[in-house]
């Protein structure tokens, strides 16, 4: 017995590192073995062997004790976190459509402002209305298109790599445009949040970016329903704290109401 759960231990670290081995695959494709091996913590070898595990086995893994299917050895994809932008926009959206349209409330005419990469944003930007005069700087695809039509936008994109999966656009030259700009308001998305471990996102070459929009805005607002409150994803953004008002809808708890007021942060139940 002792035996045998020692090799299971061995076998759920393994799957746990092959995991982890799909997620930096798919955010970096072109990470050298010894990249690899330095952000695994683990041997230049061991991770020529999973590399050929992955090839010989069609990227056969197990979540949670459940067998997945086989996945092509082209389609590198975090199994555990796999996110885009259009399986997600569909899951609660009546929420995140209540969100977005509070959150247009609070543009005001001439307002500058950042819009970050996200659902939820995302539906914020369908509801922008036209002729307020305003200027946003936004870096997603989706979000551009739904802007760049309606008179009286003027829109500043931030370039760089466009990923397909969440459709944002990310570079450091892109970070160095936001950084150089000023706005009054930062829509702000995220994938969790919790009290102690902060706000975090399903990417880490989000990070970055978020940050950036952070410091240039004079207000960070964050849109986010009632399901991410208590979630911890991979990529940390910033603490709690930093944050000047959150925009949720009515099934948050209020216990979670309670410690958002408590941090002095403005929050409107939607």
């Amino acid at each position: 017995m002792f035996i045998s759960i020692i090799k299971e231990n061995i076998m759920n670290k393994k799957e746990r590192r092959i995991n982890n081995l799909l997620a930096l695959l798919q955010e970096s494709p072109n990470l050298s073995v010894k990249s690899l091996a330095e952000i695994l913590n683990v041997s230049d070898m061991t991770i020529r062997r999973d590399l050929t595990y992955l090839r010989e086995n069609q990227l056969f893994i197990r979540n949670h004790g459940i067998p997945l299917h086989p996945v092509p050895a082209t389609e590198f994809k975090n199994i555990e976190n796999e996110y885009t932008l259009n399986s997600e926009r569909t899951k609660y959206l009546k929420e995140k459509q209540k969100i977005a349209d509070f959150a247009v409330t609070m543009i005001e005419a001439n307002d500058t402002i950042i819009l970050d990469s996200g659902t939820t944003i995302a539906e914020m930007s369908r509801f922008i209305p036209e002729h307020m005069n305003l200027n946003i700087t936004c870096y997603n695809y989706y979000i551009l298109t739904q802007l760049f039509h309606k008179e009286g936008i003027h829109i500043t994109l931030a370039g760089g790599t466009l990923h397909r999966d969440d459709q944002m656009i990310e570079s450091s030259f892109g970070n160095d445009l936001i950084k150089s700009r000023r706005a009054s308001k930062f829509f702000m998305a995220a994938s969790g949040v919790h009290e102690a471990l902060g706000i975090t996102c399903a990417h880490n070459y989000e990070v970055l970016t978020k940050r950036a929009a952070m410091q240039s805005s004079l207000s960070s607002i964050l849109l986010a329903d009632s399901r991410k409150f208590g979630s911890i994803r991979t990529a940390y953004v910033a603490q709690l704290n930093e944050i000047d008002t959150i925009v949720t809808d009515s099934g948050m708890s209020e216990e979670w109401a309670d410690t958002i007021r408590g941090m002095g942060i403005t929050l409107h139940i939607v």
